[in-house]
């Protein structure tokens, strides 16, 4: 893929989020809404990804302990 279609395809999504947003406005809510549930979600994931990294580098801390 060379990057002029790339630019088309972003311009001609970009041009559908804008008509989206002007002429059907429950349906842009409807996506602000989803979007910001989505970054929820993402931000609990990286919270619990992080919490998990966390407990696994205890538990190798641990483990090395053990072995000296």
């Amino acid at each position: 893929m060379n990057m002029n279609q790339i630019m088309y395809d972003l311009t001609y999504w970009f041009d559908f989020i804008i008509l989206v947003v002007r002429h059907h406005p429950l349906m842009s809510v409807a996506t602000v809404l989803v979007a910001f549930l989505f970054y929820q979600a993402l931000s609990v994931m990286k919270l619990i990804g992080t919490i998990i990294s966390f407990g696994l580098a205890v538990v190798t801390a641990i483990l090395l302990e053990m072995l000296m």
